[in-house]
């Protein structure tokens, strides 16, 4: 349940140097929204849990931080990767394993973890949206209620769709590690109503790398499923998960609404 793996994503040490950058920042956002949900001080002893955990830049940094962290991503390239990268002196080593989104209760059992003891899972930045089908979607959110225990929340990053005013929209990226720079325009296409693609927005991303004898180019396509608020808010209430609550970008309480992107806080229901 993961984009194509050419280009970009087969590549974890580039992808890693793309989105570096932003790392201390988003979990400085994801620590403010679990202190306003739990209205307790931030404890290192917390179980953090990132599905879909890429190359494990969140995790790492978490790690550094003092939280126990675990992950899985469906690509052992990207695991291996992230399993490689030096932790910064008494960071907790981070439990990765491999995992399909949609499938991974059996996975997760067999690396260790156990019901009800992740205290917060999280999944940024759309990755969410890479799950194809509603099925798959509850699936998922119900084996992460498995993990959590009573009350934790499961924060996910999203851009939920205004499906009358969808428009193609372009970003450029870059960041340099190094003597490697690293570049990506993305340009994302919206829904067409009466098409395949009417609940799909198409990614397609330009990646340039920048090294001392060569500049490499590299193109790559795939599709992120999309939901409206409606859509979004069906999906969970045929869920074990219950919503808690809407942050927008920086970690704020946002009213329920579309932003063009926001954190949609889900708990585990307490008994």
């Amino acid at each position: 349940m993961t984009p194509e793996r050419d280009g970009f994503y087969g590549d974890p040490a580039i992808y890693d140097i793309l989105y570096g950058p932003d790392t201390h920042r988003e979990l400085d956002v994801l620590e403010r929204i679990e202190r306003k949900q739990s209205g307790e001080a931030l404890r290192r002893d917390r179980l953090w849990l990132e599905p879909a955990c890429g190359s494990g830049r969140y995790l790492r940094v978490a790690a550094g931080r003092g939280r126990l962290t675990a992950g899985f991503d469906l690509d052992p390239a990207m695991l291996a990767y992230a399993a490689a990268r030096r932790l910064r002196p008494g960071s907790t080593p981070t439990n990765y394993f491999v995992a399909d989104m949609a499938d991974f209760s059996a996975a997760a059992l067999g690396a260790g973890l156990i019901c009800g003891s992740v205290d917060l899972a999280f999944q940024p930045v759309n990755s969410i949206r890479h799950l194809r089908r509603d099925h798959d979607l509850v699936r998922h959110l119900d084996q992460v209620a498995e993990l959590l225990r009573p009350g934790a929340p499961y924060i996910i990053g999203i851009s939920l769709t205004d499906y009358s005013a969808a428009l193609e929209e372009e970003d450029l990226w870059s960041s340099t590690r190094g003597s490697c720079r690293v570049s990506q325009l993305v340009n994302y296409l919206p829904p067409e109503a009466g098409t395949p693609f009417e609940r799909f927005e198409r990614v397609l991303s330009h990646l340039t790398i920048q090294r001392p004898t060569h500049t490499e180019h590299r193109d790559h396509a795939y599709e992120l499923r999309t939901y409206d608020r409606d859509q979004w808010q069906s999906v969970i209430h045929r869920s074990q998960l219950q919503w808690a609550g809407t942050y927008d970008a920086y970690g704020n309480l946002a009213p329920e609404r579309t932003l063009p992107y926001q954190h949609e806080v889900l708990i585990r229901p307490r008994v």
